[in-house]
């Protein structure tokens, strides 16, 4: 069918991201929650907490996303709803960028497509997957 090979593979690689994305954003939180205690203070820490969270979030909708995504090979009808999750996981990968951007970290154009590409692949074949209605 057309556009399986890339829904399946790409939710395959969402789903290994995800899982080391939650890792990650699990050691982030703890590092802020480590950086608090040795400064005393937790003055400026609530945007780190908050991009931290925001990337831990992230990391398991995308690993939900991968796991719908290869059901939807086996079912196509489920397509549809694939396109939904690939959609919101770009907007929060958007919005944790931004509020990494807010937080002094410097735009790089190279972390934007990386960050972009998988799902927009995820959405690609999703829609090719997609069941004329």
């Amino acid at each position: 069918m057309k556009g399986q090979s890339f829904l399946k593979i790409t939710s395959i690689l969402m789903i290994v991201g995800g899982i080391i994305a939650v890792i990650a954003g699990v050691i982030a939180i703890l590092g802020v929650s480590a950086l608090v205690a040795i400064a005393g203070s937790a003055e400026g820490a609530g945007l780190l907490y908050a991009s931290s969270i925001i990337v831990t979030i992230a990391s398991v909708i995308e690993i939900i996303a991968g796991v719908k995504g290869l059901k939807a090979c086996k079912a196509p009808e489920l397509a549809k709803k694939c396109v939904t999750w690939g959609i919101l996981i770009v907007v929060v990968s958007i919005i944790s960028m931004v509020i990494g951007l807010i937080g002094g970290g410097k735009f790089s154009i190279t972390n934007l497509a990386l960050n972009l590409l998988v799902p927009g692949l995820y959405i690609y074949g999703a829609m090719q997957m997609k069941t004329p209605v």
